[in-house]
């Protein structure tokens, strides 16, 4: 599927600092995937926000993490940060302990402002104003526009250039590299990507065990609730 392209599903680090029921709007669930865990009746509350590599992460991260943390996972195919805001103050009338916002990806391969995207990524960490800790995460810096072939790597260094200036302008957030993790394991190919993606976006199974697990560390990091 095209990394832009839109569908019924749920999309998606290296550290650099320490630091759901159902929506309701109907329009919002008809590009979306939300899902509420139900696996344990104890654990911090956490709301992940992201497009199509969140929605595709879902399943591992409930299996990797869920027995520790009640998820709320708001997977959103295709869309750019400011088309996910509307999602972030629905869940925001909730409480929740932390949240993880992975998004970008979209904003740098259809070609907008990274420097729009971070801020509509602020806007989003501020609606969660209950939250001990906001963790955002990198994009990958190996990406090639599927549909022109573009490489997009500038454009995913000036996202990730302004997300780390909104981490250290924040005690509150913090910086999971998925980029950094990413870029430790490239392939030979004329055109270089990350072999933890399946087409230099989403993540394989391995690229879903590795960011899972960088979760899991910005997630016990935050400390106990």
């Amino acid at each position: 599927m095209p990394p832009g392209s839109r569908a019924q599903g749920t999309f998606a680090g290296v550290l650099r600092r320490r630091r759901v029921p159902t929506v309701t709007a109907a329009a919002l669930l008809a590009a979306s995937v939300l899902a509420t865990s139900g696996c344990v009746d104890s654990g911090e509350r956490v709301a992940v926000l992201g497009d199509s590599i969140t929605a595709l992460d879902a399943e591992a991260l409930e299996g990797a993490l869920g027995e520790d943390y009640r998820f709320t996972i708001s997977g959103n195919f295709g869309y750019t940060a400011a088309e996910v805001t509307p999602v972030a103050q629905e869940l925001s009338e909730r409480s929740f302990g932390q949240v993880i916002i992975n998004l970008g990806t979209n904003d740098v391969l259809q070609g907008g402002s990274p420097s729009a995207a971070v801020e509509e990524i602020q806007r989003q960490a501020a609606m969660f104003d209950d939250a001990r800790c906001v963790h955002v995460v990198t994009v990958n810096e190996h990406m090639v526009n599927q549909s022109t072939g573009d490489d997009t790597g500038a454009a995913a260094r000036l996202f990730n250039d302004a997300l780390e200036e909104l981490a250290a302008g924040d005690d509150r957030i913090d910086l999971v590299d998925w980029n950094a993790a990413a870029s430790e394991s490239l392939s030979d190919s004329e055109v270089v990507t990350s072999t933890l993606t399946s087409d230099s976006v989403h993540p394989t199974a391995e690229g879903n065990r590795v960011l899972n697990e960088l979760y899991q560390q910005a997630l016990a990091e935050c400390g106990p609730f």
